[in-house]
């Protein structure tokens, strides 16, 4: 699928997404989210906030990052703001530029139809 991210700068771009309902957070690449107006998140070696850091194990062991809030995340014609985002930089070889997960989806309704390769997203009625 493709997701429009509109960062902090106002500036808008588009990526194809990987909708992932267990990840924990939606992921970005640290150049994107330098591109969206987040240059604390693509700066290697940061002070971070208290509270802003987050642990995690991935392929490369045991790391620690920066969140952001994504101003804007359209799917379609749907719309949610304030999106949090990790930023974190996925293998190139993937096929996809961001990973969309439950910081995102919990603003949704998915639904998904197994048999006819086919997914349902709507925004709920108490999402942003």
């Amino acid at each position: 699928m493709f997701a429009r991210l509109k960062g902090r700068n106002n500036a808008v771009r588009e990526y194809r997404a990987l909708l992932v309902p267990t990840a924990e957070y939606c992921v970005l690449p640290k150049v994107d989210a330098y591109r969206l107006g987040y240059p604390e998140a693509a700066t290697a070696g940061t002070r971070l906030q208290p509270g802003n850091n987050l642990f995690f194990a991935s392929y490369k062991g045991y790391e620690s990052g920066p969140a952001i809030k994504m101003a804007q995340v359209d799917i379609g014609s749907i719309s949610l703001k304030n999106v949090e985002f990790f930023a974190f930089d996925i293998q190139q070889p993937v096929g996809y530029d961001v990973v969309l997960g439950l910081t995102l989806l919990r603003g949704l309704r998915l639904e998904m139809d197994f048999a006819s390769g086919r997914l349902r997203l709507e925004k709920m009625e108490d999402a942003r």
